[in-house]
């Protein structure tokens, strides 16, 4: 891993922004303070991870059992793809019946692979993931936080 990015993780602290968007409740969790994606051409690949749990347009918060599952799942995820660096969690979006986590990587398929891997419960993890090039970090600068009013 990048000493730059090592420390900036190793250093970093958690915020939480609470508010509605579109007349619907959301928690947005994110990283501060924001590491720049001009000075991590390394991450240039935007992995979203979503873990739908209601129906979209529900405008639903979780179940605190549900809650409990997906920090579990959480937990997991950082420790397959932060703990060498292969991925950075920027943030996490919980809005409209669904968490979405959002990552930047260098190899989504090496990503996948360590998901595949990872420790399971007796089923499945009810998750999509989705990768896109973003190099300039667009999707959690201006779709992400933007739309919540805040600058991480």
């Amino acid at each position: 891993m990048n000493e730059d990015v090592r420390q900036w993780m190793d250093q970093d602290r958690w915020s939480v922004v609470q508010g509605t968007a579109q007349s619907v409740p959301f928690v947005l969790r994110f990283r501060e303070p924001a590491l720049l994606p001009t000075d991590r051409v390394d991450y240039a690949r935007c992995l979203r991870v979503v873990w739908a749990f209601d129906g979209e347009g529900s405008g639903a918060m979780p179940h605190p059992s549900v809650s409990s599952e997906m920090e579990v799942f959480e937990d997991r995820l950082c420790a397959a793809w932060e703990g060498d660096g292969l991925a950075v969690l920027t943030g996490v979006l919980t809005f409209d019946g669904a968490r979405q986590w959002v990552f930047y990587t260098s190899d989504v398929s090496e990503c996948g692979e360590r998901l595949a891997t990872m420790p399971q419960e007796s089923a499945p993890y009810p998750i999509e993931l989705d990768a896109f090039d973003d190099p300039t970090w667009h999707y959690w600068r201006n779709e992400i936080v933007g739309e919540r009013g805040e600058t991480p």
